[in-house]
């Protein structure tokens, strides 16, 4: 029985202080993270041709600040100790892998099987009160691919649900390097 505890004990220990923690509940030494501080969400600029881009990002951003973060989200116009805005840089399509056409219809040429997108954004977390800016990221870059369905009579345009994938992964990504302190 002594044999077992000397074995037990140490290995209980382990388990507890296997460095688990929530990003939530640990202190952070960065002013921003102070719980229930407004933040506004400050709407985002669009300088891609691609119309109606802004609002997929600012929502999966709202969404993301409401589900994982420390704030209080406050309406658009409404004073708040941090001000949130971001600029959408670059929106490409690009071809990444070609069928060829087939042999027998010379009008056909092939296509695109595999498309890219790839959509560049900068954040900036503003104090609210000042407008100092306390957060840079001037580049965040995120892409991903989708096939494309060489049937035509079940067509099915995946770009939508792919830009909608990059919104979100891009605001869990930026809320994640905030609460994680990665400020710099």
């Amino acid at each position: 029985m002594r044999k077992t505890l000397v074995f037990l004990i140490p290995a209980m220990l382990g388990t507890v202080a296997c460095g688990y923690h929530r990003l939530d509940n640990v202190p952070h030494p960065t002013a921003w993270m102070k719980k229930g501080s407004t933040i506004r969400l400050a709407k985002f600029k669009n300088l891609t041709p691609r119309l109606g881009l802004e609002e997929r990002f600012t929502k999966a951003l709202e969404n993301r600040i409401v589900a994982a973060s420390p704030w209080k989200l406050v309406p658009q116009g409404a004073s708040s100790r941090y001000v949130l805005q971001g600029t959408l840089l670059r929106y490409e399509v690009r071809p990444i892998g070609l069928s060829l056409g087939n042999d027998k219809l010379k009008a056909s040429a092939g296509g695109a099987s595999r498309i890219e997108i790839v959509v560049v954004a900068s954040l900036e977390l503003l104090d609210g009160q000042t407008g100092v800016v306390l957060v840079r990221r001037p580049s965040l870059t995120f892409s991903n691919q989708y096939r494309v369905d060489q049937n035509f009579a079940s067509f099915d345009n995946r770009e939508f649900t792919v830009v909608e994938s990059l919104a979100d992964d891009f605001a869990e990504s930026f809320i994640t390097q905030l609460l994680e302190g990665n400020d710099s």
